[in-house]
């Protein structure tokens, strides 16, 4: 149930060897012939739709604006620097002060005292040092909102420019994904259809390595070279082509079923001789030792690990007496196993 033939085996498997490395290499030569089309080679750039003049002249306009807006902000800084400084030393001086105070004797607190109406000056001072750098900060912030004011229009008229660019660039490169996608088709539809009509009609000739490596390399180029490069106009194109892919495979598997259901009920009406001579007598073999029938392929219960003589779904004769020994064996055998006559 189980024949070894390893010559046969062997050979086989060196056919599929031959398949895979036959697709291989057409791949390969399909990949150098696609990545060689100039039309796919150079696809657009931001840069080409750009007005580069006016780009130029306006950020010529914004250079200057951009360095003073940067020095007066430095100068914001420096200043914020020290007005933080100097309110911090007038802070350390009053809370000197008022501990100093608060330490002389009722006598000498008068307002009078020279040491007293000294630092208070004193403090004077650092307070009129403290409204003259908020004065400055306030007049250096209007200078600076100015300077924003001046850059807000050139930078606004540099961002439409982008906009407009970056329309156009969108519009050339979905024309250019259409185009390469086009070419690509023209290059991969017939190859496949070509692929497809060889299986069809050469698949079971002796030179079927070379037909399923044809079919590889074409399925191949379907799904990898093309179907990633659809182009996708709001996602029309990419889901309606996969809409239409889905209906012909769903539609190709519902005839395959029925054809498939025919064939078996047209199999299982036909006399036992002429069903016997319709199954592979590989598939037979094979059937049989996993305890199915090699015509409907249903499941034989085994009785003290024999197969029944008959199929009990389909009627088909499983085992039959031989005519010249009387010895039981399978119906496929064409040689009765006990006289080697001829079935």
């Amino acid at each position: 149930m189980n024949p070894s033939r390893g010559p046969e085996r062997l050979v086989r498997a060196g056919q599929w060897l031959i398949a895979l490395l036959f697709a291989y290499f057409l791949i390969q030569v399909g990949g150098a012939l696609i990545a060689d089309l100039p039309l796919l080679s150079s696809p657009p750039r931001l840069e080409q739709f750009l007005d580069q003049p006016a780009k130029t002249a306006l950020e010529a306009e914004l250079q200057p604006l951009e360095s003073r807006r940067e020095a007066l902000q430095e100068q914001a800084e420096r200043l914020g620097e020290r007005q933080q400084q100097a309110q911090a030393r007038y802070e350390r001086e009053k809370a000197s002060f008022d501990n100093w105070r608060s330490t002389r004797s009722a006598t000498a607190q008068s307002d009078q005292n020279p040491e007293v109406i000294a630092r208070a000056r004193q403090l004077d001072g650092l307070l009129q040092q403290q409204q003259q750098l908020s004065g400055e900060q306030a007049a250096l912030a209007a200078r600076l909102r100015q300077v924003q004011a001046s850059i807000a229009v050139p930078r606004q008229q540099l961002q439409q420019l982008q906009s407009e660019a970056q329309g156009r660039f969108q519009a050339a490169r979905q024309r250019a994904e259409l185009r390469a996608f086009g070419i690509r088709l023209l290059l991969v539809g017939p190859l496949l259809g070509l692929s497809l009509w060889q299986f069809r009609r050469f698949r079971r000739s002796d030179q079927w390595p070379f037909v399923w490596g044809f079919l590889l390399f074409g399925l191949f180029a379907f799904f990898v070279e093309l179907v990633p490069y659809l182009p996708s106009f709001g996602a029309y194109i990419r889901y309606g082509v996969g809409a239409l892919l889905t209906f012909l495979v769903g539609r190709a598997l519902i005839r395959w079923l029925n054809g498939y259901l025919a064939r078996k009920q047209k199999e299982q009406a036909a006399p036992q001789e002429q069903r016997q001579h319709t199954i592979r007598y590989e598939k037979a073999l094979q059937s049989l030792a996993r305890s199915q029938c090699p015509s409907c392929e249903r499941s034989l219960p085994r009785r003290e690990g024999v197969l029944p003589n008959y199929c009990m779904h389909c009627g088909l004769q499983l085992q039959h007496d031989c005519s010249q020994c009387g010895a039981l064996h399978y119906a496929c055998f064409p040689y009765c196993p006990s006289c080697g006559k001829p079935a």
